[in-house]
């Protein structure tokens, strides 16, 4: 019983071990043909270097031997020496060996060369082609997570994933791969090789062998370790490095430029603590083989003293134990190179393993024919155990009509569209459009059918006809245009240095706050939603960009389902319906003239918009 107590966690380490690589062989399969082929070259390579120290020893025999004429030439080489009459005389003048001495040498090097590029160009070309099929199916797993997901995690670390952790896997795996065939072969055959010369010799020098094992697995351990704290701080780095770059007009404005230097500057230090260990554990392991193969070598030559080996002999012999050393050294980190593989893929696949909180069900459908009728119907949800963002929620929208959320901050105004489009699933009660709960349709399909204007207009650090596309990705340039007039936007646009070609910047920071918002409304107008949803869509225009896009908006709007945010309550009067909402609850519902009377909420805010703005007005 004890011993199954002892093996069972051991039993379960394996497996975890072996989990993450059999992860990664999965992107392996895909390129076996050229994985084969590499590791086919790679095997030739080891094969003729394993025989090179028979080679050495035949062309020590014909130098040193002074060419016997006994020799044969091989093969082509022979078959050449019958229509050269150079190798014919020179094989009458007992010179053959020489001559293939001569040949031997570069030939076997040239072939031995071409399989080592050979395994090098194919193992690459797999390495590079796993690592881009990793970062991509990581990055699609990463967009395709809940909002709930990116709330919690830091973007900088999800970006030290996707570029670094992926390259670090990626990288020890195919080289464990390649070294794991090549480098034991080279060993084995050069092993065989010396023994078939001289076995007593082989015995001498190998005996201390098992001892350089020893650093191998003492160390391996610790550059696990080491290696997974290195990962981790390259993720806080990047960290660092993306909050500090997207953050740079508040650290301006703070003065704090010193503060976030500082900041990086304590994590390169540990970043550079940690490449120092998995450094130094990686390369102590070299010195130390060296030192126990010294010894060997020492015993070598004692033997070779003893017992007068040929010359020829003891340079065959030395140099099978010399092109054995490569590959040993090679082995002798295999076991580090996995621990490291292991770290870093072990992080990828955590990532790769976690579901998105909100998913599709099995039998989901896509939307065909959406008319924009929308019913919340008894709707409840928290972002937490005990912070209600929406409570008993009920509201039912005709198709084709334009509702109005106002109320103070925290009321759960953003937190209903999110709702709608299925960033977060209720807890309570359910959404439906035309008739239908949204969670049988497809999240894709559902957001297909729903445009938004939000209050942060992102643009991509791209052209402004592209940042215009995105709403839908195959419009013509002449729709682009189309949907920037409808905007207000063509006459700005023009105005730029290379017109809609002009490169926005990041987030657009090359153009104005209401000439970003203006082309987040192109990009609406573009997508050609059958449901609308403005959240506080023109609160970074000013008072004459303001009245452009109100009537950009009611032109838009016409046959559509809309659902509007807005603080300035001018912008709503309009409205077929205005929902006033509280601490989540909605308090009042009907036009403007009625809020007034019936809404105490409602007519506050009103009160504190336009009250305020004729006092100001008064001399």
């Amino acid at each position: 019983m004890s011993d199954k107590k002892t093996k069972l966690p051991f039993l379960s380490l394996l497996r975890a071990s072996w989990q993450p690589y059999k992860l990664l062989l999965g992107y392996l399969l895909p390129y076996k043909t050229r994985f084969i082929l590499g590791i086919a070259c790679g095997i030739g390579y080891a094969v003729i270097s394993g025989l090179f120290p028979l080679i050495i020893l035949f062309v020590g025999r014909q130098v040193f031997g002074g060419g016997s004429g006994s020799f044969v030439l091989p093969g082509a080489i022979g078959r050449l020496a019958e229509h050269l009459p150079f190798l014919q005389e020179s094989a009458k003048a007992g010179t053959a060996g020489i001559l293939a001495a001569c040949i031997i040498v570069p030939l076997v090097m040239m072939v031995r060369s071409s399989f080592s590029y050979l395994n090098s160009y194919c193992m690459s070309w797999v390495s590079f082609r796993m690592l881009r099929d990793l970062r991509r199916a990581l990055f699609a797993h990463l967009l395709h997570q809940s909002m709930d997901f990116f709330n919690k995690s830091k973007s900088g670390k999800l970006i030290s994933r996707v570029s670094n952790d992926v390259r670090v896997a990626q990288s020890a795996f195919i080289s464990v791969a390649s070294d794991i065939f090549k480098d034991p072969f080279s060993i084995v055959v050069g092993a065989v090789v010396l023994f078939n010369i001289d076995w007593k010799f082989c015995i001498v020098t190998l005996i201390l062998f098992p001892i350089c094992l020893v650093p191998i697995i003492v160390f391996g351990k610790k550059v696990r370790k080491a290696g997974k704290a290195e990962e981790e701080e390259a993720g806080a780095m990047s960290v660092i490095l993306q909050e500090s770059f997207l953050g740079i007009r508040i650290i301006k404005s703070f003065a704090r430029e010193e503060f976030q230097a500082d900041q990086f500057t304590r994590s390169s230090e540990q970043q550079f603590r940690n490449s120092m260990r998995v450094k130094k554990s990686m390369d102590i392991v070299q010195p130390l083989i060296e030192t126990v193969s010294a010894f060997g070598v020492t015993l070598a030559l004692l033997y070779v003293y003893f017992y007068n080996i040929p010359p020829e002999q003891l340079l065959a012999l030395l140099a099978g134990i010399f092109l054995l050393y490569e590959p040993a050294k090679k082995v002798s980190r295999l076991h580090m190179l996995m621990q490291k593989a292991l770290a870093a893929s072990t992080n990828v696949f955590a990532l790769m393993e976690q579901m998105p909180t909100i998913q599709d069900a099995p039998d989901a459908k896509e939307i065909t024919a959406c008319k924009g009728a929308i019913e919340f119907r008894d709707m409840g949800f928290s972002y937490g155990p005990d912070i209600p963002a929406v409570k008993h929620f009920n509201l039912k929208i005709e198709p084709g009509s334009q509702y109005a959320l106002v109320g103070p901050s925290g009321a759960g105004k953003t937190s209903v569209l999110s709702l709608l489009q299925r960033f977060y699933d209720p807890q309570e009660g359910c959404i439906r459009i035309d008739g239908k709960d949204i969670r049988r349709f497809r999240q894709q399909s559902l957001r297909e059918h729903i445009g938004v204007v939000s209050q942060e207009s992102f643009l991509f650090h791209d052209t402004i006809a592209e940042n215009i596309r995105f709403g839908r990705l195959d419009a013509t340039r002449e729709e682009i245009e189309q949907a920037a007039k409808q905007a207000f936007a063509h006459d700005f646009i023009l105005a730029q240095p290379h017109g809609y070609e002009t490169i926005v910047g990041d987030k657009g920071c090359l153009l104005s706050g209401g000439q970003q918002q203006r082309l987040s409304i192109a990009r609406a107008i573009l997508k050609n939603a059958p449901i609308l949803l403005l959240d506080e869509a023109t609160s970074a225009l000013d008072s004459e960009s303001e009245r452009m896009i109100q009537s950009a908006l009611e032109g838009l709007t016409t046959g559509k389902t809309v659902i509007a945010i807005a603080h300035r309550l001018s912008t709503i009067l309009k409205s077929d319906c205005i929902v006033v909402m509280d601490q989540g609850n909605i308090v009042g519902v009907g036009r403007h003239a009625d809020l007034l009377e019936s809404s105490d909420i409602y007519r506050h805010l009103y009160q504190l918009q336009f009250h305020s703005h004729k006092t100001d007005e008064k001399p």
